[in-house]
């Protein structure tokens, strides 16, 4: 089930205008693009977004043991020009570990929401040798570590021309890239034991 849009940018709830999904109005941000979600994952949710997608939706593969996905949201109908995955697990360094994958077509401002930053896109950020990175769907993606609040740890590159996020919470989850993980585009393929579980507690932006 979708719950209603929320800004890409601080997750505050949204005036929509009927008839129009592709824009509407936060109090703070203005015009944004509406960033819907589902109150509980499934793999038929999961697919609908994904059929005509313009961004690929990342997950570890394989999934790190005790990880399950956790929340789905998308910006953009139809045809989403940005996915959000939520994972949630076990922590490296012991404790419970929130991961949020998000790819978004530039200017739309979602993982700059997720990541705590002002503005759109993540600009200047991406300076100098890269910190981290994965393999998104059989490339190499570096990441560049972004400054954000000491609550979270964050990274963004690009892969498939797009937008590549990884915010994770808490901070010390960033060692999650001490090893390269795996991404797969759940447009290519969603296997049907993919291990869902419970809305996390930082799926949405601002929370």
């Amino acid at each position: 089930m979708s719950a209603s849009p929320v800004c890409p940018r601080c997750g505050e709830p949204l005036v929509v205008r009927p008839g129009d999904s592709a824009l509407a109005w936060c109090h703070v941000h203005g015009a944004v693009t509406p960033l819907h979600h589902t109150t509980l994952i499934a793999h038929d949710a999961i697919a609908a977004v994904t059929a005509d997608a313009r961004v690929p939706a990342w997950v570890p593969d394989p999934m790190p043991s005790g990880w399950t996905v956790t929340g789905l949201a998308w910006g953009g109908e139809p045809g989403a020009r940005a996915i959000v995955v939520g994972c949630a697990g076990p922590a490296p360094l012991g404790g419970s570990a929130e991961l949020v994958l998000v790819a978004e077509e530039p200017g739309t401002g979602v993982g700059c929401g997720y990541a705590g930053l002002p503005g759109l896109d993540p600009g200047d950020v991406i300076t100098g040798p890269s910190s981290a990175a994965v393999e998104a769907a059989g490339q190499r993606a570096p990441l560049w570590a972004v400054p954000t609040s000491d609550d979270r740890a964050a990274f963004v590159g690009e892969a498939y021309g797009v937008w590549l996020w990884l915010v994770m919470w808490p901070m010390s989850a960033g060692w999650l890239l001490a090893e390269e993980l795996t991404l797969l585009d759940l447009r290519d393929r969603l296997y049907p034991d993919l291990p869902l579980g419970p809305p996390s507690e930082h799926f949405l932006p601002g929370e």
